[in-house]
């Protein structure tokens, strides 16, 4: 029970919902996410860090940079894309991000 709660508690912050919404589209390295969300690099390193510990995210390495993406492993995951995709992907908030985002890309 305690690690459940534990992965929604990850879930219970506007600024890590928000790198979810994003991360459910396309995985994205720490420069590209503050770009979008125009919030500080530390701030966001502590959020995506949140939320690898919690289950949700693993990042890789690339040279200097590095990677998140969703932990397609996580079985919760799997069950809760359609409804993460569909309520962040609709709220005012997570549309402009994701209108700042295609223009990103």
């Amino acid at each position: 029970m305690e690690t459940l709660a534990s992965v929604f508690k990850a879930l219970a912050d506007p600024t890590r919902l928000r790198i979810m919404n994003l991360l459910l589209r396309s995985p994205l390295c720490v420069c590209e996410i503050e770009r979008i969300l125009g919030l500080p690099q530390p701030l966001l390193s502590r959020h995506l860090a949140y939320l690898r510990n919690s289950g949700w995210v693993e990042s890789n390495r690339d040279g200097m940079r590095v990677n998140y993406n969703l932990d397609e492993k996580n079985p919760l995951l799997q069950r809760m894309r359609p409804l993460l995709l569909d309520a962040l992907g609709n709220a005012p908030v997570g549309r402009a991000d994701l209108r700042t985002l295609k223009a990103a890309v």
